[in-house]
């Protein structure tokens, strides 16, 4: 396989209608592989962010039936440049988020927002329980 081809399946296809993962070339929708990958894959990769077209490599049989390879394996490491997200909300000032952040924490994001806030109307009662 040529260096080009290596370099986009190091990637998953972030097509929705797609989602081939990393190791394995892009399929149409009906779940064959694709004649050639799909553009929004092969611009993740750097030195083909200007490339129109990358074919798909006749070792790996456009037209037929697609099927997962497994994924390469990676140090454990997120790849370079992703953030995970997380969010956190409490309802009112005497809620905490410290469950939620830790969660958040455990799941690995790495950058979250956080708010506490009340959907009552300010000066408005709180509402108990009987």
């Amino acid at each position: 396989m040529s260096d080009d081809v290596k370099r986009v399946e190091s990637r998953d296809c972030p097509m929705s209608t797609c989602a081939a993962p990393a190791g394995s070339p892009c399929r149409i929708g009906k779940g064959k592989v694709a004649i050639q990958y799909h553009t929004a894959r092969f611009r993740l990769v750097p030195q083909l962010a200007k490339v129109l077209s990358v074919p798909t490599p006749a070792v790996r049989k456009p037209g037929s039936v697609w099927t997962e390879l497994p994924r390469a394996v990676s140090a454990g490491a997120e790849p370079v440049g992703h953030v995970r997200l997380g969010y956190a909300r409490a309802s009112t000032a005497r809620q905490s988020l410290d469950a939620q952040l830790d969660s958040l924490a455990e799941a690995g994001v790495t950058r979250v927002f956080s708010e506490k806030i009340s959907t009552a109307p300010p000066g408005a009662p709180s509402w108990r329980p009987p």
